[in-house]
């Protein structure tokens, strides 16, 4: 590719520039990415008509994880040579990874209009539609792909999950099956193929997949929401509730965990942690009507109709409770805690007992032993001589 650098090979600082960009194309071939970036950045410093070295140098940081400075280097590449289909299309990659999806969806559009077959945006394209819930028009787009590429897990396991939910399930399944015999850890196919199982209610199966992508992703929440949300319908409450605790300790600040954990512990019978967790996220969402609902459904299940209603006719906006409302809930919120301590003081006391009265109940079982004998001087020193048993009853 062209560094866009001035031509002029008779100028030393000229021919420094692309000496240096090739270097750090170098490194990067050779895995040194935050090598190569730093010599990227310098070039784009010293030459800002260097626009393959600043094309670069927001790839490396896409790469990185540096979405946002990804997205400013990126967006002045595509301004000054709009027609730099590999700039637009990962700037619509750091756009989808931030979740702006619009501005990313106008990138992958304007790519697939001056080359229909390009697969990044293809791909990207397709995932915003199903992103979108318009499966209907990303299944085009993920058939191309996958027509391009039909040995690739990433390829087979977006097609599946466009064809699913427009009523192609076994061959969804079918193309999640073939995407993890490709790539036995791939999540997101391990992932599919464990929503669509649940849809049908293979509960066994889906567990295990949902198990699975949970063990191999230990980062993302989301596995872990997913197995939850399986464990919650079989009625495993504790396991359930395991599975939500562990997607919120992945990612604390998300108000998704806490609205789980709040149903699980409901439905478990648990009302002073189902309130917990349904405050929890509406603190964490103020905007959320799912987090409201959440902790009206709590409010309900309590017997606090009055304040249910109030939460229920915020619609999610958590500013417009009122103060006595709030302390009402604080008010329940202590009353409930106290009456699950006193329940569990009490169950650990009946268990105790229980035990108490089943060892009392075994010693009144066992034979008493007879006090044994103070053997004679003869009997210290005579033969012990086992007795004798027939192998056989006698024959009378």
């Amino acid at each position: 590719m062209s560094s866009s650098l001035p031509p002029s090979s008779d100028d030393p600082v000229t021919a420094g520039l692309a000496r240096a960009l090739n270097d750090a194309m170098a490194r990067e071939s050779a895995g040194d990415l935050d090598g190569a970036l730093r010599i990227y950045l310098d070039i784009v410093n010293r030459e800002p008509q260097a626009h393959e070295a600043r094309y670069r140098a927001g790839t490396a940081l896409l790469r990185r994880g540096d979405l946002d400075e990804a997205v400013t280097l990126l967006r002045q590449v595509v301004f000054t040579c709009p027609d730099h289909l590999a700039a637009r299309a990962n700037l619509g990659n750091a756009l989808l990874l931030l979740d702006r999806l619009e501005p990313a969806r106008d990138a992958f559009v304007a790519v697939l209009k001056a080359e229909p077959d390009n697969r990044n945006a293809l791909y990207g394209l397709a995932t915003i539609l199903l992103r979108l819930d318009k499966p209907r028009e990303a299944a085009p787009l993920t058939r191309r792909l996958l027509q391009a590429l039909p040995n690739s897990a990433a390829a087979l396991t977006l097609d599946a999950d466009a064809q699913g939910p427009i009523g192609q399930v076994a061959a969804a399944i079918a193309q999640y099956r073939q995407a993890l015999r490709i790539d036995p850890g791939y999540v997101p196919a391990l992932s599919g193929l464990a929503t669509i199982l649940f849809r049908q209610s293979r509960f066994d199966e889906a567990e295990d997949y949902a198990r699975q992508a949970a063990r191999v992703n230990s980062k993302d929440p989301a596995p872990q929401s997913l197995l939850g949300t399986i464990l919650l319908a079989r009625e495993d409450w504790p396991g359930a509730i395991e599975a939500f605790t562990a997607a919120q300790t992945r990612d604390p600040a998300d108000a998704t965990s806490s609205i789980n954990l709040s149903n699980a512990h409901r439905r478990s019978g648990n009302l002073a942690a189902a309130l917990h967790h349904a405050r929890a996220a509406w603190d964490l969402a103020p905007s959320s009507k799912a987090a409201a609902n959440a902790l009206g459904t709590a409010l309900a299940a309590a017997g606090a109709g009055t304040q249910a209603r109030a939460v229920l006719m915020a619609q999610g906006e958590r500013d417009q409770l009122a103060l006595k409302v709030w302390q009402d809930l604080d008010a329940l919120e202590r009353h409930l805690e106290e009456v699950a301590a006193r329940a569990q003081a009490e169950a650990e006391a009946a268990r105790q007992a229980a035990a108490r009265t089943a060892q009392q109940d075994e010693a009144a079982a066992s034979p008493a032993q007879p006090a044994a004998d103070t053997p004679t001087q003869d009997d210290r020193t005579a033969p012990y001589e086992p007795e004798t048993l027939p192998l056989f009853p006698e024959e009378r």
